[in-house]
């Protein structure tokens, strides 16, 4: 093709044809430039194809960790209103140091609430290996982007409370460590190859409703888990507000 427009250039100079020279040469510049524009067009547009495609396999992978954490989060969220319950319940009976509930109720608030402590596990491997190989341009919604790095650093961060509400779990076993016995349920009494003692129960649940101390740790433990909820509340916002976006780009 070269020799081709080679020989007519030839030509043309040899007949003495310098305006149909410089006219045909103009048009195979023009026909050059037309090539190389569309080579690179081609090039754009496998670049951006290949962009969709890291685009795609991302949003997806992301789609299936938030969908997981959207689920631990529903979980915790109800193990910690359970847990708020029961101590709620229990600092009523501590604060008016009712002896007439029975000691099964007692136990309960003890066992599900005062001694119960819940959290979450998040999934972030897909956006740490996304920030770490800095394939984070290869999504395109910049509001995603955003959400994505607010996520993450509220988890990394997590709720300041949460070794504060340890402490007094771990302070609250070791005053009631002596009556742990009484606290134990039934099935695990049956693992252990234990049995009740019906008034070694009421003697440890009168001590325990007697004790002020118990009444603090429970108190301030039981603000601590009210805060740590509305902690997961707001993880939680992020978290459905990312699976929407996610949503709404894979619809595209």
């Amino acid at each position: 093709m070269i020799k081709f427009f080679r020989k007519i250039r030839f030509g043309l100079i040899e007949n003495n044809k310098t305006g149909k020279y410089l006219k045909y040469a103009f048009g195979e510049i023009i026909l050059v430039v037309i090539g190389i524009l569309i080579a690179l067009q081609i090039n754009n547009w496998n670049e951006a194809n290949k962009l969709n495609k890291e685009e795609l396999k991302i949003l997806t992978q992301l789609n299936e960790d938030f969908k997981e954490n959207k689920l631990r989060l529903e979980e915790t969220i109800n193990l910690e209103k359970n847990v708020i319950s029961h101590s709620k319940a229990l600092i009523n009976i501590l604060q008016t140091k009712n002896t007439n509930v029975s000691s099964d109720s007692v136990i309960n608030c003890v066992v599900k609430g005062a001694k119960s402590w819940w959290r979450t596990e998040f999934i972030t491997g897909t956006y740490d290996a996304m920030s770490g190989s800095g394939k984070l341009n290869a999504l395109t919604n910049d509001n995603l982007k955003r959400l994505l790095a607010q996520f993450s650093t509220e988890v990394e961060l997590g709720f300041e409370d949460h070794n504060e509400s340890i402490n007094y779990l771990i302070e609250l076993n070791k005053i009631s460590a002596k009556l742990t016995p009484s606290f134990i349920m039934d099935d695990q009494l049956v693992q252990l190859g234990m049995t009740k003692n019906q008034e070694q129960i009421t003697e440890s649940i009168n001590e325990l409703i007697n004790n002020e101390v118990v009444l603090g740790l429970v108190l301030s433990k039981t603000w601590l888990e009210i805060n740590r909820l509305d902690y997961l509340f707001k993880i939680q916002d992020y978290n459905n507000d990312i699976l929407n976006i996610i949503d709404s780009e894979l619809k595209k």
